[in-house]
């Protein structure tokens, strides 16, 4: 149960209709100055000739790639090979970002506050917090209270973790799952639509 306002970011748990998780390797530009931390919404973004994995600092609005899952790159003072869950801003050079890039995915999320029956299905805002560089993890969270029927939200809530019989059900800040609702940059579109591509940077 969750008594406590502890946010993680998103966590990849399944996929709607089932089967694997997988993850995809993305390019990250040496001068990617921002922290990225395992659990956050990363998007590709247009760097000039490259593209590179930028974090996704949308509320309301979002065009995620997906989900940050860590990354490697040549360390600038030891000049090896790192694995790391966090990018930390540094110039480090060939990097690379592990993403989970399925528009299905569905992943774990805590909420700001009590989540009611009616908010299912709902989409709802994210809650940007500052990641936690010491443990190297997001404090991203979903923001219930923008909980609506608003296309544009970045968010779907799907059900309670552990549905109705859970031990997250009705606690005050609860787990839920979730997926990506809108801006998804890999998400089919209809017909004469035109998709979430790289933003400028």
């Amino acid at each position: 149960m969750t008594a406590t306002a502890a946010p993680f970011g998103l966590r990849p748990i399944g996929r709607l209709g089932g089967g694997t998780i997988e993850t995809r390797a993305y390019p990250i530009l040496s001068s990617e100055s921002t922290r990225i931390c395992y659990g956050d919404v990363v998007k590709l973004t247009d760097a000039g000739a490259t593209t590179t994995i930028q974090k996704d600092t949308g509320t309301t609005t979002a065009t995620p790639i997906g989900i940050f899952l860590g990354c490697q790159f040549i360390d600038l003072n030891s000049k090896q090979l790192t694995f790391s869950q966090q990018w930390s801003g540094a110039a480090n050079t060939e990097g690379m970002a592990f993403v989970v890039d399925d528009p299905t995915a569905l992943f774990a999320i805590q909420a700001d506050s009590t989540v009611n029956n009616d908010d299912l299905a709902a989409n709802a805002a994210l809650v940007q917090g500052a990641s936690n560089a010491d443990l190297s993890i997001s404090r991203v969270s979903l923001d219930i209270s923008t909980a609506a029927t608003t296309a544009t939200l970045p968010l779907r809530i799907v059900d309670w973790l552990g549905g109705y019989n859970g031990d997250e059900y009705g606690t005050a800040f609860p787990i839920m799952v979730a997926r990506f609702n809108a801006g998804h940059q890999l998400s089919l579109i209809a017909a004469g639509s035109t998709a979430a591509a790289p933003s400028a940077a």
